[in-house]
């Protein structure tokens, strides 16, 4: 399954998506609300991943039981899909939720469970993580698509 994370904020705070699975007959079936670290340029434990395509993979834990590994990620291991609020719950990892209030998500436990529900925990997955269409981006790279770099 090919999933699709289309960020749409990248605050100095927060970094906040919209995960999107795939239309299945016809029918978009699921969607959940993200947040992570802001882009911090890739620094570990800080910042948000770069938009790119991985491979999603079922991991468990003792701290993230029955949560998703993102792979490979570069000059990062250990980034996950796991459970909780707002963009201090993770050190580079996405936290999904069902609901959302302002720049947090909500139901996140319940987010979690429904991706253990759908996504086959046995193969690996594919996710595609890039800006939206009219996706608020960071200062500094408005600056560089504005020029053309």
């Amino acid at each position: 399954m090919i999933l699709n994370l289309i960020r749409y904020a990248y605050t100095p705070d927060e970094t906040l998506g919209l995960l999107k699975f795939p239309v299945i007959e016809g029918v978009a079936k699921y969607a959940l609300w993200t947040v992570e670290c802001p882009w911090l340029d890739n620094t570990p434990f800080v910042s948000c991943i770069p938009d790119g395509e991985y491979t999603l993979q079922a991991f468990d834990s003792p701290k993230h039981p029955a949560c998703w590994v993102i792979t490979p990620v570069p000059g990062r291991t250990g980034i996950l899909f796991h459970v909780g609020n707002h963009s201090g719950d993770v050190t580079g990892c996405v936290c999904p939720g069902i609901t959302r209030s302002g720049t947090m998500v909500k139901n996140s436990a319940d987010a979690m469970r429904l991706l253990n529900y759908v996504l086959d925990r046995n193969v690996q997955h594919q996710i595609k993580i890039g800006p939206g269409l009219g996706a608020i981006m960071p200062v500094h790279e408005r600056g560089h698509q504005e020029n053309g770099d």
